[in-house]
């Protein structure tokens, strides 16, 4: 585990949760800031989706070149870490959100985002189509992670000038919104190339590991330091940028910084920078660690406790609001993380070992 990295999933998580807080738009004291700030969180699905193409590949890729796992065991592992608790989240969307059998089948299947339809990828639990994005980058990493073993350094940089064209000549063909929306955002096919952006960070870092002795640490400060600034001004820049290239490429780079600034724990086996130090508390990793259920959880705390306002008797809005439902979906979290995705994960690895 990589402290830093796992802390910082919560933090991308509560920016998913602030793009969610739609209500706001109605309260001209907050439409302002929500239109500027909080519907620009989305930015942090693709920091997962690099992510997770990063710690697989730390995690998994010496193991699959070595032929020390199966491929029965890796999809056990994945299946276990991620489908109970999207299950459970799915059936407690259902009274909500129930539309048909066929497109609650889709959601069993994990198969909702790869319909191109609004109401096919956002039913039930609409965050979870990203859940659905990462089934299929699972289903193919075992492969990629091969091939990109055995990819000269060259074909890896025509690799990644690649997935930035394909990208920037979609943003100028597709004009219709709804397909720009589900091509460049939504879409595993296309998503799949923040994955694996992920897997070939990985192969800069253990390049990096190589190289250690000569490298001054203060690279590490440079990189984690500057990947937030970028990330700021960046984000405070965002609308001069059409939103279909925001879901897409514009990110790409300061998430990458910081994914590389951190990785500076893992090379020298010591957190190199104060941001990282300060991301390794306990406290912010445990955080992190239940940073999955707080997205799984988080839209439907919202759903319900909007369709439960004033049922005590108490009508809040504004932030206050918020903030309610911020603590339910963190005490949520908790409770799931503790009493569901640890003991089934557990469960199910022994079940099929």
């Amino acid at each position: 585990m990589i402290k830093p990295l796992t802390s910082l999933r919560f933090f991308f998580a509560f920016f998913v949760f602030l793009s969610h807080l739609s209500y706001l738009k109605q309260d001209e004291n907050y439409k302002g800031i929500f239109e500027g700030i909080f519907s620009e969180g989305f930015l942090g699905v693709s920091f997962f989706f690099i992510l997770s193409g990063f710690i697989l590949a730390l995690n998994y890729r010496d193991k699959f070149v070595n032929k020390t796992i199966t491929l029965r065991k890796f999809y056990i592992a994945r299946f276990a870490r991620i489908y109970p608790l999207y299950f459970i989240t799915m059936l407690a969307s259902i009274p909500a959100f129930y539309s048909s059998f066929k497109i609650l089948l889709y959601n069993v299947l994990l198969i909702q985002s790869y319909i191109p339809d609004d109401k096919v990828f956002f039913s039930y639990n609409a965050p979870s189509w990203s859940i659905s994005d990462e089934m299929f980058f699972y289903a193919l990493f075992p492969a990629l992670i091969i091939i990109v073993y055995n990819l000269p350094k060259v074909f890896k940089i025509i690799l990644i000038i690649t997935f930035v064209a394909f990208i920037l000549l979609l943003n100028s063909i597709l004009i219709d919104e709804s397909k720009l929306h589900y091509w460049l955002y939504i879409s595993p096919f296309i998503r799949i190339f923040d994955f694996l952006l992920g897997i070939l960070l990985f192969d800069i870092v253990l390049y990096l590991k190589k190289k250690k002795q000569n490298l001054n640490q203060n690279l590490f400060n440079f990189l984690e330091i500057g990947g937030i600034a970028t990330l700021v001004i960046f984000f405070i820049f965002h609308n001069s940028l059409p939103i279909s290239y925001r879901f897409s490429i514009y990110y790409w780079l300061p998430m990458c910084m910081i994914i590389l600034g951190a990785s500076g724990s893992f090379i020298f086996k010591e957190n190199t920078t104060w941001i990282s130090k300060s991301l390794s508390w306990r406290w912010l990793v445990y955080l992190g660690e239940i940073s999955f259920g707080f997205y799984l959880i988080h839209y439907l705390v919202l759903t319900y406790t909007n369709k439960l306002n004033g049922f005590t008797g108490i009508h809040l809005k504004g932030i206050p609001y918020a903030a309610e439902m911020f603590i339910i979906t963190l005490i949520t979290s908790i409770f799931a993380f503790e009493c569901i995705e640890k003991p089934l994960n557990k469960k199910i690895k022994n079940l099929f070992s």
